[in-house]
C-alpha cells in the first residue's frame, strides 16, 4: 500500500493569506499572517500597512505552535488550563492565544499551520480561520 503525502503549496498558501487579509480588511484589522510548513519552516509571510512588531512576531510563534503541535492554539491553550501545573506555559515558543490553526487534509495529514496576529485573539482566530476556509475543497 503506497500513501501519498501531501505539501502545502506556495499557491496554497498565498490563497490562505488572501481570504485572511480579505477578513481583517472586512473588520477594518491590520494583521500579520504567517503559513509555516508542517516541519515548521516559512512558507508565506504577510503583513498589512500600519501592523506593529510584536504582531510580526506573534503571528510566526502562533503558526508554529500550531505547526509543531497539530491542534488550534485556542484549544491547546483550554488543554493547558485543564491540566495540573499548565505545562505548556512553560515551554518556549509555545502559544496559547487563539490566531493559530493547523492545516490538515481531508485525509488527516497535517501538512502546515497558519498564524494570525494584530486584533484581539478572538478576530485573529476568525481572519485564520477565514484563510482555512478558502482552501477547504484542496485539501
Amino acid at each position: 500500500m503506497t500513501i501519498e503525502v501531501k505539501a502545502l503549496s506556495l499557491e496554497m498558501a498565498k490563497k490562505i493569506a488572501s481570504a485572511a487579509e480579505q477578513k481583517a480588511i472586512e473588520n477594518k484589522l491590520k494583521i500579520a499572517i504567517a503559513i509555516l510548513d508542517s516541519h515548521g519552516n516559512l512558507k508565506y509571510f504577510h503583513r498589512m500597512d500600519g501592523n506593529n512588531f510584536v504582531s510580526v512576531r506573534m503571528s510566526q510563534l502562533k503558526a508554529m505552535t500550531s505547526a509543531s503541535i497539530p491542534i488550534p492554539t485556542k484549544a491547546l491553550g483550554e488543554k493547558n488550563k485543564n491540566m495540573d501545573n499548565s505545562p505548556y506555559s512553560s515551554v518556549p515558543g509555545i502559544v496559547l492565544l487563539e490566531g493559530g490553526l493547523p492545516i490538515i487534509t481531508k485525509d488527516g495529514q497535517h501538512i502546515g499551520a497558519i498564524g494570525v496576529s494584530g486584533a484581539n485573539p478572538e478576530l485573529d482566530g476568525i481572519c485564520a480561520q477565514a484563510g482555512l476556509d478558502a482552501i477547504a475543497e484542496e485539501l
